[in-house]
């Protein structure tokens, strides 16, 4: 093989540098996951919440009916998606240049 003394002297820099790189990528998704984190802990969660306690003031006739026509889990498909829609725009957004 010709290239096994050149691969042989390239070996350590070539591990240096993927280390190096696999750091940044894992500190940049740590960066991001405790994003996530502190937005979830003070926006998603307060959101909830007020949803919770507005869709408690319905009356349970209504509730009823709302469950009948699959409103309840339409509202749940929509919140879902939008949450994952935020995550997506934090996990996946460029770094500023």
């Amino acid at each position: 093989m010709p290239f096994a003394p050149l691969l042989a002297a390239l070996a350590p820099w070539i591990t240096r540098f993927l280390l190096a790189k696999s750091a940044f990528i894992f500190a940049g998704f740590l960066g991001r996951l405790g994003l996530v984190i502190a937005t979830n802990e003070f926006a998603i969660q307060p959101l909830v919440d007020s949803a919770i306690t507005a869709w408690s003031m319905i009356p349970n006739q209504y509730l009823c009916w709302f469950g009948a026509f699959g409103v309840t889990k339409a509202l749940s498909i929509m919140l879902s998606a939008s949450t994952l829609i935020g995550a997506k725009k934090v996990f996946f957004a460029k770094a500023p240049a």
